[in-house]
Parts: C-alpha cells; structure tokens; sequence
C-alpha cells in the first residue's frame, strides 16, 4: 500500500441472518447498521411470522371454543328471558339472531389473528420510526431514515417472540384469555379487600401497561438509535421512555374498555 493511502472500514450491513443478535447481542447487531433500504426482507420474515402465528393459533380451536361458551351463555340467557312468552316464534328469532352474531365473531377474530396483527405490526414500525425521525431532527442530528427503520423492524422481533410464548400458555392451558403483563399481579388481589366496585378492574388495568416484552422492545430500540449514533443516550433514553409511557397508556385503556368489570372505583 503506497504512503498516504488509507482503507475505509465498511460495515458489512444487517438481514434477516442477523435476527437472532436482537435477543442476544443488540449493540453488535446495531453497530452493523448502513442507511440503505436492506430491511426489506426482514420485515417480510416479521410479517409473515405474525401471520404464522395467527394461523396457529386459529388451528388450535380455542377462537372458536371461546365463541361457542359466549354465544352458549347468550343463550341461556335468552331462554330465561323467554320462558313465560307463549309465542316460541320470538325466542327461535333471537336464537337465530345469535347465532349469526357467534358466526361473525368467529370470522372477525380470525381476520384479526391472520390480517390485523401482522398490519398493525406494520403499522407500528412506520409510526415509530416516523417518531424517531422527529426526534433525531429536533435533536440537531441528521436522521437516517433507513436506519431506524431497521431498528424498529428488528426490534418488532421480540413482540413475535412474545407472541409464540403466548401462545404455547393458551395451548398449555386452553384458553384465549392469557396474559404476560404485570395485571396478573391484581388477581392475587381477593376482591372484597380491594374497596369500591370497580377498584380491582382499575388496578389490573393499570397493571397491564407493565408488560416485559414492551419493555425489552423500547430497551432494543435504546440500544439501536444509541449504537448507531442517531440519538445521544440521554435524549434517546428520555425519548424512549416517553414513547414506552404512551404505548402503555393505549395498552391501559384497551385492557380497561375489554374489562368485563369496568368501571371507574365508586361507580355502580
């Protein structure tokens, strides 16, 4: 090599190989970063796992067995309601009625396991990253579209793995109804100890905002915009934060609006 000459260290860029560093070594994975559209088949692979695990968990019957015991209570319910009526011809029309209703249920829960999910993924990683490139802007820096675009699509990747887990628990035992998050701490919680109507639901709605796969997704997304020097870490960590605390207020008020309790404490 002649005097003056000098190389120039190109890092050799992220795929979908290089899924795996996201659980074990994000920094290593991040450091590898370029700011070219190279997240193109990895988002692919994120998608088509969500959909995958969709699928699964359609094949397993518990979306249909969890449709069959409401439309089963609807129809005792209705047959109490329509036990004094002479005229049967009232109940037959709302058993009727309900069982179109427990068909739609069943084809939109299954749209929403095999369509929703994977395209509100999506939607996510445009709107962080759509985030982050406000942040990295008015933080004086240029930002890199590509780039943290990468980040999110890689760090989405431990969503999926929080699916799978959830959905081998639904498996394991039988039901819909599984939850990772801290509101399972409440139902450790006797109801009659808990003070007002209501009170319990608001704990463990509050709860479900502390979820360790949120936690460790804005933590990869910490390392990611600090690795590839987008954010310094006290802007990224106080951004990152923020952003956690808003997914978390939306996660709140769905787990509150779903309760079959719900209720504001005091309130009949």
């Amino acid at each position: 090599m002649a005097a003056g000459d000098f190389v120039i260290e190109k890092r050799k860029g992220v795929g979908m190989f290089q899924i795996p560093l996201v659980f074990f070594a994000p920094r290593r994975l991040f450091e590898r970063v370029e700011n070219v559209t190279g997240y193109g088949g990895t988002l692919l692979v994120l998608l088509t796992a969500l959909t995958l695990v969709g699928y699964a968990t359609i094949e397993t019957g518990l979306i249909d067995r969890a449709v069959q015991q409401r439309s089963a209570k609807r129809q005792i319910e209705l047959e109490r309601q329509f036990e004094d009526v002479v005229k049967r011809s009232d109940l037959i029309k709302a058993l009727e009625e309900d069982r179109k209703q427990c068909e739609f249920e069943r084809l939109a829960t299954r749209l929403g396991k095999l369509v929703a999910t994977p395209l509100s993924a999506l939607a996510s990683v445009l709107l962080i990253s759509a985030s982050l490139y406000g942040a990295v802007a008015l933080g004086g820096r240029k930002p890199e579209w590509h780039t943290l675009m990468t980040i999110a699509v890689f760090a989405s990747f431990v969503d999926v793995l929080g699916s799978v887990i959830r959905l081998v628990l639904m498996v394991r035992h039988s039901t819909l109804e599984v939850d990772t998050s801290a509101a399972l701490l409440a139902r450790l919680i006797p109801a009659d100890q808990v003070g007002p109507p209501g009170t319990l639901t608001a704990i463990e709605s509050l709860l479900s905002g502390i979820d360790p796969f949120r936690i460790w997704f804005w933590l990869v997304v910490l390392v990611g915009v600090t690795a590839t020097a987008q954010l310094s870490k006290w802007r990224a960590r106080i951004f990152c934060f923020m952003l956690w605390m808003m997914s978390s207020i939306g996660y709140i008020g769905l787990a509150f609006a779903m309760s079959p309790g719900r209720g504001m404490p005091g309130s009949a």
